[in-house]
């Protein structure tokens, strides 16, 4: 039954108990803040310039990120989430997410390369022999068909919504960790967070609003 489970679904109900464990973690060996941000931050400017190209199965993306790597979002996705492990004071949580990490997207490339031959045939094939699917390649792939990054593209992708999710994560990290372990959220910084977490949630909102209309539009134009 479970080979029979798409691998999206599988992602979305491991994660429930992964982030049990990873509070877990988090209260019984602290949190250390330097090496986890910078991953973190790279993660979600390797997404941020991927959705600037991408058109999903509408157009084969080869440019951009898509020269180097022929899933930059994934690479983006596996630095934020290895970003927060790093955070936690304990190797082992970072190991843990790396095997689980490697066993749900391996899985997950391998369907979207199918689906993506039969879509773009030729041209994906010999992109797809040219360029690596996770490890990046140090010279560009020389695209057929070069494209621009679209600031309104990441938008329309949903990565604006995406940082400032990832902002609210990692103030509600800070609060859980002082909360429970430290028993304290009178400390200026936490007051600071407290105030940025409250900017982040307006963003948040005006944001999904914006892009909500914002896709209708662009759909309508395609229909």
């Amino acid at each position: 039954m479970i080979k029979n489970l798409r691998f999206k679904k599988m992602r979305l109900w491991a994660s429930y108990p992964f982030a049990a464990v990873y509070l877990i973690f988090v209260y019984k060996y602290g949190i250390v803040v330097n090496p986890g941000l910078g991953v973190i931050i790279a993660g979600l400017l390797i997404r941020f310039w991927a959705a600037g190209y991408i058109k999903k199965i509408r157009k084969l993306t080869t440019s951009g990120p898509y020269a180097f790597v022929r899933n930059p979002l994934y690479v983006g996705n596996f630095l934020m989430g290895l970003g927060f492990c790093l955070f936690v004071n304990n190797i082992y949580l970072s190991i843990i997410y790396t095997l689980l990490f490697t066993f749900f997207y391996l899985g997950t490339m391998k369907k979207e390369e199918i689906l993506l031959t039969q879509l773009f045939g030729n041209d994906y094939i010999e992109y797809k022999q040219a360029v690596p699917a996770f490890f990046p390649r140090l010279k560009p792939y020389k695209s057929k068909d070069p494209i621009r990054f679209s600031l309104a593209q990441a938008h329309f992708n949903g990565e604006l919504i995406r940082v400032l999710v990832t902002g609210a994560l990692l103030c509600l990290l800070y609060f859980f960790y002082y909360f429970f372990k430290e028993n304290s959220l009178d400390s200026k910084d936490m007051k600071y967070v407290g105030s940025l977490l409250i900017v982040q949630v307006l963003l948040l909102l005006f944001t999904i609003a914006h892009r909500r209309k914002f896709v209708k539009q662009e759909s309508e134009k395609l229909a």
